[in-house]
């Protein structure tokens, strides 16, 4: 599968207990990096996605996760599922919350707002 910039994706989660498909947004393609989604806040800081607001991407109101990009390996990714694309307007919000985190680089905000803002 070839992946675009805020497009997001369903990619088998190995580390989850059971192992089960989560929810990543592609921040960038070329170095495979992501941000992982949650439908619960279970890691703080995150950003709040409501369903009402990206009903075509997500079932629930959901959370980005901002402690750290993730790397998901190219055989994960050739089997990710497409959910759509996060909204410019979206993508902004959560650019703006990750400026306003302590858990990310400043190296990795503007990476971040680079990709997707």
């Amino acid at each position: 599968m070839t992946l675009s910039r805020r497009e997001v994706v369903n990619i088998w989660d190995k580390w989850t207990k059971p192992e089960k498909p989560k929810i990543h947004l592609c921040i960038c393609p070329k170095r495979q990096l992501f941000l992982r989604i949650n439908t619960k806040p279970i890691w703080t800081p995150n950003h709040f996605l409501s369903h009402v607001d990206n009903a075509d991407i997500i079932e629930h109101d959901s959370y980005v996760e901002l402690n750290r990009l993730f790397r998901n390996r190219a055989y994960e990714i050739s089997r990710a599922r497409s959910r759509g694309f996060m909204s410019d307007v979206e993508c902004r919000a959560l650019v703006a919350t990750a400026y306003g985190v302590a858990t990310l680089s400043d190296e990795e905000k503007e990476f971040i707002d680079r990709q997707i803002g």
